[in-house]
């Protein structure tokens, strides 16, 4: 008797999503790629992604993924990643090799570092339209390419120095080209093979949460639905093992230099982190909001495309194919993976947004909303708007929030390499990325007895203060045998004649100091009576 029920159940559900859901045969797009939809897509992407790179990283993350790779390449070092001069085994090297490369070939700076990002999401972005034409058609992917352009999310996500944009390339590759080997008859070798490969890039950008993302969409899709190819165990064996094969020198290495790498880097990181989450606590709608503006064109458009997903006409039912299914499916397993984790951000669901654009461009290109004048001259004001939010927004608030704002006095108090320099509660890659230092070391508030006979040990230490309340109770616990002889507040300059109520709400919201860094001190020990404290004000920008 369970064994019918179970059968039920599953002739139920695959009727549900073959015949009801997704009923629309495979279609097999043959045209070529026209060179005009190719060019662009090159051209608006590079309109909206290179005129402005040179401004400020961002703390923390843009920082400290700038600074890895430059201590890498300082002590060149290859297998382990560096951070304070320090192994930082948080995550895998791909994306610190390819920022090591562009250091090597044009030198350290901004600009340099914002080229890896930059160039994998414009070349993630070609590659996945091209792998999507073959999937949804040449106009559909078209479509799709243009949806992602506008989308006010992926562009400033994907351009971010943070590992997520690197990680959504992979899986979308990997991804499409696993459905295409699912998409025959039997099982396409070659597809399947490429799809095993992106996923290995996949762990070397991030680590198995790589297979989570590729592996359990294509699974559940050979599962669900019988139009698909349904791979066997050595099939999967097959495919994981190319995976695991393209990482796992670097994971032996690094596992042979650092012998608790694994039980941190798996454990605690890529299970623990989404079980018992340490950092970055959400509710379960976090992603709502980010995914209504993210994909911005795609909100607007949403109502007109649920309608369409579920109108019971044949003509529509014949339109949501096999594809479509799939794409959702895709697109939603990241987002309901990381909606039931305990740790997010809202980088993680990057690699959710190429299927979801893919699929709703099929919406698009069956139902001609493209051919409408008010449709388009809302996609070119968006695009308008885009464009002053990458060339000038976003430099505009990188530079006004930058810690570097200090830096001509933290120069002026740091003659030469021999001036130490503390951070505390916590980091400032920022400084060190610029100073060029890999020997800024950081104190916790919970280890402040540490960081007083730090102090003690020296008669003179520098102190960049992270947090807007660090100096204030610094002062408060410093010993008797020391005391603050200089002081620098990284205020934020004014912004206008603004009235005062109105400025105090603009200045909540934007910030009241620079990120990453807001008091700079100098400590030094008391000979022959307490020091003068110098408060500096700190100067217009």
């Amino acid at each position: 008797m369970d064994g019918v029920e179970k059968r039920s159940l599953s002739a139920w559900f695959h009727h549900l999503w073959q015949d009801i859901l997704f009923p629309g045969r495979a279609s097999s797009p043959e045209e070529p790629w026209p060179g005009k939809f190719f060019l662009l897509l090159f051209l608006l992407a590079g309109i909206l992604l290179f005129p402005a790179m040179n401004f400020p990283l961002f703390e923390p993350d843009e920082t400290r993924y700038a600074e890895i790779p430059r201590e890498m390449l300082a002590s060149n070092e290859w297998v382990v990643p560096l951070l304070g001069g320090e192994p930082y085994l948080d995550k895998p090297p791909l994306y610190y090799w390819l920022t090591m490369l562009s250091f090597q070939s044009f030198g350290v700076g901004p600009w340099q570092a914002r080229l890896v990002p930059v160039l994998v999401t414009l070349l993630g972005l070609l590659t996945a339209m091209e792998l999507g034409r073959r999937i949804t058609g040449n106009r559909a992917a078209f479509l799709a390419g243009l949806l992602l352009l506008l989308s006010p999310g992926y562009l400033l996500m994907g351009r971010l120095m943070v590992l997520d944009g690197l990680l959504s390339g992979c899986v979308t590759l990997a991804l499409l080209s696993g459905f295409l080997a699912l998409k025959t008859e039997t099982l396409s070798t070659r597809w399947w093979l490429f799809s095993s490969l992106a996923t290995g890039f996949g762990l070397l950008a991030k680590g198995p949460i790589a297979i989570v993302l590729t592996a359990g969409p294509l699974f559940l899709g050979g599962l669900i639905d019988k139009r698909l190819a349904r791979p066997t165990r050595w099939q999967w064996l097959a495919w994981l093992v190319g995976a695991t094969a393209l990482s796992l020198p670097w994971y032996i290495l690094i596992g042979l230099k650092q012998p608790g790498f694994f039980l941190y880097f798996l454990w605690e990181h890529h299970v623990l982190r989404f079980l018992e989450p340490f950092d970055h606590q959400r509710g379960v709608f976090f992603y709502l909001p980010v995914l209504l503006f993210g994909m911005l064109p795609l909100t607007c458009l949403l109502w007109p495309w649920l309608k369409h997903l579920a109108c019971p006409e044949e003509k529509q039912r014949e339109s949501r194919r096999v594809e479509t299914g799939f794409l959702l499916l895709a697109g939603g397993w990241c987002v309901l993976f990381f909606s039931l984790s305990g740790c997010k951000l809202a980088t993680y669901i990057l690699p959710a947004f190429v299927p979801l654009a893919l699929a709703c461009g099929q919406f698009l290109d069956q139902s001609g909303l493209t051919r409408s004048r008010p449709w388009q001259r809302a996609g070119l004001a968006l695009f308008t708007f885009l464009i002053l939010g990458h060339t000038l927004a976003l430099p505009w608030y990188a530079n006004y929030r930058s810690p570097l704002a200090a830096e001509a006095v933290v120069r002026q108090w740091c003659p030469d390499a021999g001036q130490t320099v503390r951070c505390f509660p916590r980091e400032s890659n920022a400084f060190a990325f610029t100073l060029a230092r890999q020997d800024l070391k950081h104190f916790r508030s919970k280890d402040f007895d540490s960081f007083r006979a730090d102090l003690l040990s020296r008669p003179r230490t520098v102190v960049l203060c992270t947090h807007r309340h660090a100096l204030e109770g610094l002062k408060q616990l410093l010993p008797e045998h020391l005391t603050v002889t200089h002081e620098y507040r990284v205020a934020l300059p004014a912004l206008g004649p603004l009235p005062v109520e109105i400025e105090k709400k603009v200045t909540k919201w934007l910030g009241e100091t620079a990120l990453g860094l807001c008091d700079v001190a100098v400590i030094e020990k008391k000979v022959g009576g307490i020091e003068k404290t110098i408060s500096l004000k700190p100067p217009g920008r």
